[in-house]
């Protein structure tokens, strides 16, 4: 028997003892002893109000760390398990496909000491990164996602809603692409959890939207506002990117819309992460491990999870990470 944390239905969390799960005999399905795993905003929404992809009940975690018997090094887990042979798959874009079954959604996911993983999702750790770091890869690989969707170029100038963990996550993905972030963090709470991390990487963090233009802007928080001052904020033929979903609360004005129209703009979606983008995401942190380090406030157990999911939905904790096996 394992040990696991099951999301039985919404609300309804539970830390159990089940069997692990078997590994097929072609090779294809192996099981994956879980190290480390880190807790989303995703994962407390689905505890509090589900989510369009989870199918209950199910095992969460997708930013995953862990081992294979009798193999050396650690594995990061692409969490997507896409058909292979779609249009979309076979142009790369295999987030996008229309067979797309997520770990920890459509699947069991980290949460849990082994877990059954498609042998093609695992991608070796470059040998500076620390396995508890190599978690914060999926989010990361998203943002990386998110910038490349809205085709931000070299000397870019791009504004970013939000200076939580993905809000610095995504100025580093902006930094790769040798762009110049400037984060907006409306929280003095949040403000002070950055401070180091802002001065060590040299990052730019205002109160409130620049009254300048800018060529992209990506939301990292769920506000209506963000898309409001990012359609504003953004320069005429410049791209919005929507990365994380609005807040229902709201309604778009048209005189909003009208704004892209007169203007020109550009609207794009960004959702999920490749395989290159998780790739990407490894090297990029194998050269930041320092920073990153803050970026982590601190390990929970399996029966801790629960009480976490309310402070990470009011935006008071950075990354969370449960430790499962060394």
């Amino acid at each position: 028997m394992m040990k696991a944390l099951r999301l039985e239905s919404v609300g309804r969390v539970h830390t159990v003892e089940v069997p692990p799960p078997s590994a097929t005999a072609d090779g294809k399905e192996v099981l994956l002893t879980v190290t480390h795993c880190a807790l989303c905003r995703t994962d407390a929404k689905m505890w509090r109000h589900g989510h369009r992809d989870l199918e209950l009940p199910r095992i969460p975690g997708h930013e995953v760390c862990g081992i294979l018997e009798g193999e050396p090094g650690h594995y990061a887990v692409w969490p997507g398990v896409a058909c292979g042979v779609c249009p979309y798959c076979s142009s790369h874009m295999e987030n996008l496909c229309p067979s797309m079954k997520i770990i920890g959604f459509h699947r069991d996911g980290g949460l849990a000491e082994q877990m059954l993983v498609p042998r093609e999702c695992l991608l070796p750790l470059p040998p500076r990164l620390k396995p508890h770091l190599a978690v914060l890869a999926e989010p990361l690989a998203c943002c990386l996602n998110a910038v490349q969707q809205a085709k931000t170029r070299k000397g870019d100038r791009v504004l970013i809603f939000g200076a939580g963990p993905v809000g610095l996550m995504m100025s580093l993905a902006v930094r790769a692409l040798s762009a110049q972030p400037t984060m907006v963090e409306t929280s003095s709470t949040r403000w002070q959890k950055i401070k180091s991390f802002c001065e060590r990487t040299g990052l730019k963090v205002e109160p409130q939207t620049p009254m300048e233009a800018f060529d992209v802007a990506i939301n990292a928080a769920t506000s209506l506002d963000t898309f409001t001052h990012g359609i504003h904020g953004i320069k005429p033929g410049g791209c919005f990117c929507l990365f994380s979903g609005l807040d229902a609360k709201g309604l778009v004005p048209s005189s909003l819309l009208n704004e892209i129209h007169y203007r020109q703009l550009n609207i794009t979606g960004a959702y999920g992460c490749t395989r290159k983008n998780m790739r990407e995401a490894l090297e990029i942190m194998a050269s930041h491990p320092g920073p990153l380090e803050e970026l982590v406030e601190g390990f929970v157990g399996l029966e801790g999870v629960k009480e976490m999911f309310p402070a990470i939905l009011r935006g008071e904790v950075m990354k969370i990470i449960v430790p499962l096996s060394s």
